[in-house]
């Protein structure tokens, strides 16, 4: 990774075209300079300035290198860190295997055969699989959409996968009780935008559209949604203009909802690779597939290059997974 050290300047300074171009050779290009992903991680810390992760402070100076990793120090708080600090990087110990563990998560692989494979224990492997999502969902605020929008909503059963019961009471407490399906929002563009976001329970309501809605379109757009009571209100008070999908709209081809159908038909079938996903965990899934389909290429060894990039891009990714490994069950 020197080469790349010697010319961050020169990275950093490319044009985006051609940084795409680097992202689909950057995993061969961290092969053949035996470096692994906190080389690639310390690159992206230097595109921004330096913040304390303990008080956010951006008075940070440097303090030498311990390992041969930079350390700074705040001089505000006096907090001593790593360039890496709260990173998906962050206390990881096999992070050499990082790469090759992208490589079995891209390749649709179950957890149990990425560690198999990659030579990592069960729990590492599902640790490291949430921390990488964790960093994805970095990129939903900054989701938007232009010219015609279409919206619908998507409900899933909720899930208590993977969940350890202290007892046998708890188990029986746990399975008697009923919960109501989980209320996914989905909204796309003819451009390929594409939003999963998890809302609530039982359905999407009007509250919950404008809320997602009133950020991310303008009175430049078009939005189409079926004729549902809670859509119709949701979208009543946007400032765009908006089109109630019914048979007459269908019948005259000119508006319609057939592009976000088609998405949630599509997310339901990559779902099932996973056999159910844990309620908690549901978004972090459901930005997986967002990525999947706005940022990769369905080829592997590009597709690790921008995964890498993407995961590294969060500086505060630790605190999300962490946040959420705390998460209990009702």
């Amino acid at each position: 990774m020197k080469d790349l050290f010697q010319n961050t300047d020169e990275y950093l300074a490319l044009p985006k075209d051609h940084k795409r171009d680097f992202l689909d050779e950057l995993y061969q290009y961290l092969v053949d300079s035996n470096a692994n992903a906190v080389d690639y991680q310390k690159v992206k810390i230097q595109s921004s300035a330096a913040i304390c992760p303990n008080c956010k402070s951006e008075d940070v100076i440097k303090a030498g290198k311990q390992n041969g990793r930079q350390v700074y120090k705040c001089k505000t708080c006096g907090y001593q860190f790593r360039e890496t600090a709260r990173t998906f990087v962050y206390r990881m110990r096999k992070y050499p295997l990082m790469l090759d563990y992208m490589r079995c998560m891209l390749d649709g692989k179950s957890l149990r055969a990425c560690a198999s494979e990659v030579g990592i224990c069960l729990k590492t492997s599902f640790q490291w699989r949430h921390k990488i999502l964790a960093a994805l969902r970095s990129f939903e605020g900054g989701i938007g959409f232009s010219g015609i929008v279409e919206a619908d909503e998507l409900l899933i059963n909720y899930s208590e996968k993977g969940r350890k019961f202290k007892s046998l009471e708890e188990y029986e407490r746990a399975r008697k009780k009923k919960h109501p399906k989980v209320a996914v929002l989905v909204v796309t563009d003819r451009e390929g935008n594409l939003l999963f976001k998890q809302v609530g329970e039982k359905k999407v309501k009007n509250e919950q559209l404008k809320e997602e809605l009133k950020n991310r379109i303008s009175e430049k757009n078009l939005v189409c949604v079926k004729p549902k009571k809670e859509f119709k209100k949701g979208v009543k008070s946007l400032k765009s203009k908006k089109v109630i999908v019914n048979k007459r709209q269908v019948k005259r081809g000119i508006y319609s909802v057939k592009i976000v159908e088609e998405k949630i038909k599509d997310f339901k079938v990559w779902l099932c690779r996973f056999h159910g996903v844990a309620t908690k965990y549901l978004q972090s899934y459901l930005m997986w597939y967002v990525i999947t389909n706005k940022y990769l290429k369905d080829l592997i060894e590009p597709d690790i290059g921008r995964l890498l990039n993407l995961s590294s891009h969060d500086r505060w990714a630790w605190d999300k997974y962490r946040g959420l490994m705390k998460q209990k069950y009702k």
